[in-house]
């Protein structure tokens, strides 16, 4: 039922989405998904699409790469964002993995990136996980992302392309 002629994944779960019409809730529309056998894509695996949504399992990370000290995203990973998030007319946030939890005093709390506008998230990269908002909150259109958007995140997860944000 998805475009097989659309060449990305991303396009794919929008042209289903835009077909089926809003008469499937998320969870029916991500056994939908499942169903259409989507294929992986720069190494990001389609998990479920919800609020508009879509998550991605990832490739294997090492935390160390992410986290080289006191839970703070490390800088190379930080530069590569940026350099995404510059094509994409994007700002980079780093926003903590939990907000309101309690910590003892000296610990420091994980943190992930996170592209978008001021008050919108677009996408979130973990090292566990992608999360893409593919439509917007109101009006349920599909947002206006790159067709190689995950070509381009796939720096943030796959070693031999970092080399490509490097300066």
């Amino acid at each position: 039922m998805t475009d097989s002629a659309t060449p990305n994944l991303l396009g794919r779960i929008v042209s289903l989405r835009t077909t089926v019409g809003d008469g499937l809730n998320d969870d029916e529309l991500t056994r939908l998904l499942h169903q259409e056998a989507l294929p992986s894509e720069e190494g990001f695996t389609f998990v479920s699409l919800c609020g508009g949504c879509a998550t991605f399992s990832v490739p294997p990370q090492d935390p160390a790469r992410w986290y080289p000290e006191k839970g703070w995203i490390a800088p190379e990973k930080e530069a590569i964002a940026t350099a995404i998030a510059k094509k994409c007319g994007l700002s980079v946030f780093e926003p903590p993995d939990e907000r309101f939890t309690f910590r003892p005093p000296g610990s420091e709390a994980h943190h992930h990136l996170e592209m978008g506008y001021q008050t919108e998230a677009i996408v979130i990269a973990h090292p566990s996980y992608l999360k893409i908002r593919l439509f917007g909150f109101a009006e349920k259109r599909p947002l206006p992302l790159p067709g190689n958007l995950l070509e381009q995140l796939a720096a943030l997860y796959l070693e031999h392309l970092a080399a490509l944000y490097r300066t």
